[in-house]
């Protein structure tokens, strides 16, 4: 059967700015493990997970609207298997190689490792409990409890989505906020943090307005202005960030993302190339393996040892930086892409933006 084959500009680009963010970000903190200490620090994007939240929940929102504008329903058995192909099979060959890992380097494997397993991480993290090499699972674990109910709410609301999700974001948001003024940053709070439904919901709702072509959110994100505003404070944002209350914080970057998606998708993307573009559609094995390349170079290599902080430092992320796109290109040419075809085949509408 011919399928229309949907591209979003812009996406795979702000996807790649997000996951080098974050593989900066990872890097940074075991510089003490190499025994270096860095003598510069490049502010890159802040919240770069919040990002791919907001990514995830934009495309996959607008990938369901249009298969409802196909056929007027939403195949739930073809969803979970479209999820499954994408996320499973890299999440549990890492999870295994972690754990390894893990065991190798402690001799043991904490109990967390069963809340890894079955996508719970955030909460076991929460709870004050992980495995160093698996901490950024958590956000995996989040995306998979989303789309256990999300799909339903597409389903059966359809006219209605909008207004349904709107109302979840409002509830979700108020209740994190409530908790944080009443309670403080108590473990609720933390689990709340952590399961970012609001930002995945605030993607939704700009995929579902930006389907309808919502005449005031197209043109009030299709403003130069405004879209050089998003732009500025998407890549300045590791300068404010931090400053930001904290019940908002995650929900403004994701606001900003969703400008700057908006901003690719309604005026020139600025982040349309052959490079981005790659790094995009890679940005799920740079984002799953960085973290274990990290945890076993750090316990294997002490460039303190034999060349000055200063140079180490550089060495350090050059290589890293290197390593982590190889194996991710490795990964995602002989390991994903089988799956990536497969997964192909329970796609009602095909998205070239295809790491979702």
């Amino acid at each position: 059967m011919n399928q229309d084959k949907l591209y979003l500009p812009g996406l795979n680009g702000i996807r790649a700015v997000a996951a080098i963010s974050v593989l900066f970000g990872h890097m940074w903190d075991p510089f003490g493990d190499w025994g270096v200490t860095p003598h510069w620090h490049i502010p890159w994007p802040s919240g770069p997970v919040t990002t791919f939240f907001v990514i995830s929940g934009f495309l996959i929102t607008f990938l369901l609207m249009n298969e409802i504008g196909k056929t007027d329903d939403v195949s739930i058995p073809k969803f979970y298997m479209r999820r499954i192909l994408r996320i499973w099979p890299l999440y549990y060959a890492y999870l295994a190689m972690a754990l390894f890992a893990t065991w190798l380097f402690h001799g043991e494997i904490n109990n967390a490792a069963w809340f890894y397993i079955f996508f719970a991480g955030n909460i076991s993290q929460a709870l004050g409990s992980g495995i160093i090499p698996l901490y950024h699972f958590w956000s995996l674990d989040v995306e998979e409890q989303y789309y256990l109910w999300y799909p339903w709410i597409v389903k059966y609301s359809k006219k209605h989505v909008l207004t349904f999700v709107s109302v979840l974001f409002v509830c979700w948001f108020g209740a994190k906020s409530a908790i944080y003024i009443f309670l403080g940053k108590g473990m609720l709070y933390s689990i709340l943090g952590m399961v970012r439904f609001d930002c995945m919901m605030l993607g939704a709702m700009g995929a579902i307005m930006y389907y309808r072509k919502t005449e005031w959110f197209c043109k009030l994100c299709s403003n130069r202005i405004v879209a050089l505003i998003a732009w500025v404070l998407f890549f300045t944002s590791g300068l404010y960030a931090d400053h930001l209350p904290s019940p908002v914080r995650n929900e403004f970057i994701a606001l900003i993302s969703l400008f700057v998606i908006m901003a690719g998708l309604l005026r020139k993307p600025i982040l349309e190339n052959r490079v981005m573009n790659y790094l995009g559609q890679i940005s799920y094995g740079i984002y799953v393996i960085h973290p274990l390349l990290l945890y076993v170079l750090t316990r294997l290599v002490k460039p303190a040892d034999f060349m000055p902080d200063a140079i180490a430092s550089i060495v350090i992320f050059l290589s890293i930086t290197v390593l982590t796109i190889g194996l991710a290109s490795l990964s995602y040419k002989f390991f994903e892409m089988p799956f990536l075809r497969l997964k192909n085949k329970f796609s009602v509408v095909q998205s070239t933006n295809s790491t979702e």
